[in-house]
């Protein structure tokens, strides 16, 4: 940190001399936002079209996308209430962006993208938006927005977006992998000549999700690839057998539970949002939102588990009881139920001051409170491996290993956050930007744990078993009391004409949140700290916008508790606490060029190495204690050195070709680094037609090189250093990318 201060410092003072001759040479808009991220096409998931798609940042990619909206997040955490739940991308959003990482960690006090939405107010007229869209698969999704005046400045907006989903992988278990339903009904009022707004919006919405991305597939670990396992078409066929019920054993009362799949998986939520914004003539501007939220996330889902081979002495059997011999497909059944009622209220203050307003300051303050419940039972069930497989018992039993995995925890998190930044454009050349936020994080609850952080024992009862239960459990307390520090500098400096040199640096800490009680373990509670700089040049003229920077991003204190299987003993396996860091070093070059009109071709080029940093530990399996591992400056899993995006457009009257391609290196699949898969990529286009100013027609492709996008793990193989056995044609399961999908829509406004 001493370094990196100094550092700063010195760019400011050779800058200085150049501050105190030019300072009546301000240009305030000489220099773009820094605040936002474009060119990244986040919507344009290879993995769904539910969600933004997660953008690398050189870190370990954790749980859902944070999505805001209206300058709150959709979610106060991505757990239990996931924000894709209860948010979709569509009509009703006047504007989507992504946040840069200096905004994100201002704004949420964290170091990753968020996707930025504002809802769609009424203006002075009229105006009817629809679209209605289609894929061969039989998906369709119909999306309107109304909104026009009413009386003395008052106006109002009705959207409804629905979503009727099938799957590429037709499921028996459930019509609809996908049924989402958004209405939104708002009043807004407008006065000062529309400098001041203020708008109440409410929103339900409700969902039933239910899809398995899975699938089986040979690994070839020579050279990273995957052949087809029989004749399973990854992305096209099924791989779930009639699953239409949900089986569990409820943790709270111990009593079985059996309910309808669509049942087991509905999530509905009520918002209630409030937005005032008030600027004065001096440009002084005030803004404030406040969000009530009542959500419920009932899910059930069946997440692929191991592969093996039984023979009849094994016990597993169809269900009329013939022996089953071949291979087994297990299955984590798991089925988590959330609910979360939360109220966040956040204010922000915006101007500029200076002589020549050459400063543009803000500070806002976050208040956000939630309190958050969470049951998760969870269970094995086999099926064959194999398309459209019949269900398996194992020794007469549907299901086994009930609630070894379960999560528990109830309880209130409370966040308090001061912020504050300052853009100073100091001259014609010079521009620098700092921001600090302070987050008092407080939270209180009950959970289950049998473990202190270190993995002492200190509660039998709770440890995670087949019939674990909280009737037979016992109930503990926990409590958290924090201040999170985040801060940000951003520097540019023009050295003649459109090049020049830029850098960010961006510093976050967090401490534990309320999903990290729901385990059988006290979470370390230690300060997760991530630490962001890069620098280097940028170059811009009228046809050409480019940037390159190396970089160097570092994360402390990643927890985890893992699986570990036993090298000499396959059938074993441990759970244990890991604590580790990860850091890269890496160069980006990112440009955007215009050579003539109508083409823009946007590329951008990422070489890093993640590695895991401060990672020993030594297993206790029951033949002893196993190897001692060093995973120092192992490459981390499931990321890849190298990643290239290529999104060429071209304008031509009324037509608009585009496509998009992303490709990513080879990623490993163990923390030894002695497997992997080879590299692929994520290809989309379309064909944009504007008939008039009152309808447009597009036809767009996904996955237009049909890949299949593969990916996995292979627990046994995470310690593993003699991998002769999957080096040809070992047989396992794992997830895909969405295959060829063709899509149509049209988009009317009137």
């Amino acid at each position: 940190m001493k370094d990196i201060i100094c550092f700063w410092m010195t760019i400011v003072a050779l800058a200085l001399p150049a501050v105190a001759s030019a300072q009546t040479d301000v240009k305030t808009d000489s220099v773009p936002s820094t605040r936002e991220e474009r060119n990244r096409n986040v919507m344009l998931n290879a993995s769904n079209d539910r969600e933004p798609r997660k953008i690398s940042i050189g870190l370990p990619a954790q749980f859902a996308s944070d999505i805001f909206e209206d300058g709150l997040p959709v979610s106060e955490l991505y757990w239990p209430v996931m924000p894709y739940t209860t948010w979709r991308s569509g009509l009703s959003h006047a504007t989507n962006s992504l946040m840069s990482l200096s905004e994100s960690a201002l704004q949420y006090g964290k170091l990753g993208y968020i996707v930025s939405s504002t809802n769609r107010h009424a203006g002075d007229e009229f105006q009817g938006l629809a679209k209605y869209a289609f894929n061969h698969f039989g998906k369709q999704q119909v999306d309107i927005n109304l909104s026009g005046p009413m009386a003395q400045g008052w106006g109002y907006t009705l959207s409804s977006y629905q979503s009727f989903d099938p799957g590429s992988n037709h499921l028996d278990a459930i019509s609809l992998q996908d049924r989402m339903q958004v209405y939104k009904v708002g009043i807004n009022k407008r006065w000062a000549d529309n400098r001041g707004e203020t708008s109440l919006l409410y929103q339900y919405s409700t969902s039933t999700t239910f899809t398995d991305g899975s699938g089986p597939f040979y690994y070839n670990g020579a050279d990273g690839s995957v052949d087809q396992f029989e004749d399973f078409v990854l992305g096209r066929d099924q791989y779930l057998p009639n699953y239409n019920t949900f089986y569990a054993v409820d943790i709270n009362t111990n009593k079985e539970i059996e309910e309808n799949i669509e049942k087991a998986n509905k999530d509905h939520a009520h918002q209630l949002t409030y937005n005032f914004r008030y600027q004065w003539e001096n440009g002084t501007e005030l803004t404030f939102g406040s969000k009530l939220k009542d959500a419920q996330q009932l899910t059930g889902t069946f997440n692929i588990a191991g592969i093996f081979q039984v023979d009849a002495a094994d016990g597993y059997t169809y269900e009329d009881g013939t022996p089953y011999v071949g291979y087994v497909q297990n299955r984590h059944a798991r089925q988590p139920r959330g609910k979360e009622r939360s109220w966040m209220t956040s204010a922000q203050l915006t101007g500029k001051a200076g002589a020549n307003r050459q400063h543009e300051w803000r500070i806002g303050l976050n208040e956000w409170f939630s309190y958050q419940d969470m049951s998760y039972n969870t269970g094995l069930r086999p099926h064959e491996a194999k398309e459209n497989p019949k269900k398996l018992l194992i020794n007469g039993q549907r299901m086994t290993a009930f609630n070894s995995g379960a999560d528990f925890y109830r309880g209130h998190e409370n966040k308090l956050a001061l912020y504050a930044s300052d853009d100073w454009t100091a001259t014609s050349r010079l521009w620098l930007s700092a921001g600090v936020r302070i987050e008092w994080q407080k939270l209180h609850g009950k959970g289950a744990f049998a473990y202190l952080p270190d993995g002492t024992l200190f509660e039998p009862a709770n440890i995670r078993r087949p019939g674990f239960n909280l009737v037979d459990g016992v109930i503990n307390k926990f409590a958290g009391n924090w201040l999170n520090p985040s801060a940000t500098f951003n520097g540019r400096y023009r050295i003649v004409g459109g090049l020049g040199l830029q850098g960010e640096y961006v510093f976050t800490q967090q401490r534990p949140n309320m999903q990290d009680y729901a385990g059988c373990n006290l979470p370390n509670e230690s300060a997760v700290t991530s630490n962001m700089l890069r620098g280097g040049l940028y170059f811009n003229n009228d046809w050409l916008q480019l940037t390159s920077q190396v970089f160097h991003i570092a994360q402390t204190n990643y927890k985890q508790r893992s699986q570990f299987t036993n090298p000499n003993d396959q059938s074993e396996t441990v759970t244990i606490a890991i604590l580790y860091d990860v850091a890269t070093i890496g160069w980006t070059t990112d440009a955007v060029v215009t050579p003539f009109p109508g083409f823009n071709f946007h590329g951008l080029l990422t070489l890093q190495n993640p590695q895991y940093k401060k990672f020993t530990f030594q297993p206790l399996f029951r033949d002893g204690p196993g190897q001692f591992y060093d995973f120092n400056n192992k490459n981390v899993t499931a990321m890849s050195k190298m990643i290239v995006e290529l999104d060429p457009s071209y304008q031509l009257d009324k037509w608009r070709f585009w496509l998009s391609f992303r490709y990513q290196s080879k990623q490993y699949i163990n923390k030894t680094n002695t497997l992997y898969f080879k590299g692929r990529w994520e290809t989309f286009g379309g064909i944009d037609y504007t008939l008039n100013q009152h309808a447009t027609f597009s036809f767009n492709v996904v996955n237009i090189l049909n890949q299949k996008g593969a990916s996995g793990n292979i627990g046994a193989a995470d310690l593993a250093t003699d991998v002769a056995a999957y080096q040809h044609h070992y047989l396992m399961a794992g997830s895909y990318i969405r295959p060829f999908t063709m899509e149509l829509s049209a988009s009317l406004k009137f």
